[in-house]
């Protein structure tokens, strides 16, 4: 062997043959991610890569130690800080993002990472927070939808003008009315009281599936304390809850058999048998103080010629109900309610003149609810034939001011308003679906008597051209 080829064999033995994988991997990993410092080196030929190798067999290089040894974390005041932040900035562009690689965003450019799981987790909370938002608002919407938020301090009021207690002392503050009875704000509001007409007047109350209310509520004993009051007509239409009640100006009527044939329309029916001309219609789940029931009385002797009460009703074009509108109307008013109103007499007979109107296709067709469901809004609309209307407004008038308020439920011998025309929801949940049911009820309730509203004026107004006969005011009434 020559001195050439001897050397060679030398110099091969030197170089070691076995390199780990780990080395050939950092290589391969060294040689993509190379810096831009790399780039501009000469392209080094098969020589130079042995003596790379054998390096490495030697002594790690530092890009080789960064992807085979673990991340050692160094200590910062409190916090850990793992060593491969400080390296990831040294990184291309698109490779020390720190969304790329899960690194801490407040350590390395101060923009905080957002995960698909914390969205997730955010946008959950938000809808159920909303969810039980809504469904609060609703409980507490129909909860409180037309009732009076003054129907404590109304109540106390008119307790304590029969009883003679003390405001101030009995009174219980809530959430909607101030622990004390607070003045006018306008001195307009304040008005000395007129002296009550002298006109005696008849009171009609119905007793159908609610005799305790009649029996036990202060209603009765208001309309009996009253020196105008000179009758009251009772009408029972239920068997199963009529009862005498004894007074001297109470007339206990048995209109169970006049029911099947008349329905609500029965109150108007015997109010013709009233020696006064004069006639309150009431409710009997209403309540109200004597002084409320003497100003009523002074604002119906100003002008007879229309129907003055408590709750009045216009229409609402363009709503759900067919226009019809819950919430009550101040002063002129379109509709009156029978719930707590005062009309002449006469008028009575004048219901049953128009009834042929609508009683075929709209009431006994197509009612919703007991018979002649909506008599009040065809009441009202009938006085506004009769008597006229303004040219400025309606002639019927709403006196929303007034005292009154509910009875108690508790002298209801049914639970949740079940027997209510209206529907009741108190007592049911959201989820039950006895609300949804009761919730749907009251709907058609209000759609129907929308519906009743708009054919009611539109037929009265064509009557005359229809070949009806009009109503004569100065006829007598006569005996059913």
């Amino acid at each position: 062997m020559t001195k050439k080829a001897s050397a060679m064999h030398t110099s091969r033995r030197s170089v070691p043959l076995m390199v780990r994988a780990s080395s050939f991997t950092s290589i391969t990993d060294a040689m993509s991610t190379s810096s831009d410092d790399e780039t501009d080196s000469p392209v080094v030929g098969k020589q130079s890569l042995s003596a790379t190798v054998g390096m490495t067999s030697r002594v790690a290089p530092r890009w080789a130690a960064s992807t085979t040894a673990p991340r050692r974390k160094k200590k910062y005041g409190s916090k850990h800080v793992s060593t491969s932040n400080q390296n990831s900035s040294s990184r291309p562009f698109p490779f020390n993002h720190p969304l790329l690689f899960g690194e801490s965003s407040k350590a390395s450019s101060g923009i905080w990472s957002l995960s698909a799981g914390k969205f997730l987790r955010g946008a959950r909370s938000v809808l159920v927070a909303l969810w039980v938002f809504l469904m609060l608002g609703t409980i507490l919407h129909f909860n409180f939808l037309g009732h009076d938020h003054d129907r404590n301090i109304n109540n106390l009021r008119g307790n304590s003008i029969q009883e003679g207690t003390d405001v101030k002392k009995n009174y219980r503050p809530n959430i909607w009315s101030p622990p004390v009875p607070v003045a006018p704000l306008f001195p307009s509001q304040r008005h000395i009281p007129l002296p009550v007409p002298p006109n005696k007047v008849s009171v009609v109350l119905m007793n159908y599936s609610r005799p305790r209310m009649v029996q036990e509520s202060s209603l009765m004993r208001t309309l009996l304390a009253h020196a105008n009051v000179d009758e009251v007509l009772l009408l029972h239409s239920n068997p199963k809850t009529a009862f005498e009640f004894v007074h001297q100006k109470v007339k206990n009527i048995d209109a169970t058999s006049h029911n099947d044939q008349m329905g609500l329309s029965l109150r108007f029916y015997f109010s013709q048998l009233a020696k006064n001309e004069w006639v309150i219609h009431v409710d009997d789940d209403m309540e109200f103080s004597i002084a409320t029931l003497s100003e009523l009385l002074v604002e119906f002797g100003k002008n007879p010629k229309r129907i003055v009460g408590r709750f009045g009703r216009n229409l609402s074009e363009g709503n759900s109900f067919n226009g019809y509108n819950s919430r009550n109307s101040h002063k002129s008013s379109e509709v009156v309610l029978t719930k707590f109103m005062i009309m002449e007499r006469k008028l009575c007979t004048a219901f049953f003149h128009y009834a042929d109107a609508i009683w075929d296709d709209l009431v006994l067709n197509s009612g919703e609810g007991p018979l002649w469901n909506g008599e009040d809004i065809f009441m009202s609309l009938v006085a506004n034939h009769v008597y006229g209307m303004p040219e400025d407004g309606f002639n019927n008038y709403a006196m929303d001011w007034l005292d009154v308020w509910s009875a108690s439920d508790d002298l209801k011998d049914y639970d949740n308003g079940k027997l209510d025309i209206s529907g009741g929801m108190a007592g049911y949940k959201v989820w039950d679906w006895h609300w949804w049911q009761s919730l749907l009820r009251r709907n058609r309730h209000y759609s129907y008597r929308g519906t009743l509203w708009h054919t009611a004026r539109e037929r009265l107004a064509n009557w005359s051209n229809s070949g009806g006969k009009e109503f004569q005011p100065e006829e007598e009434p006569t005996e059913p």
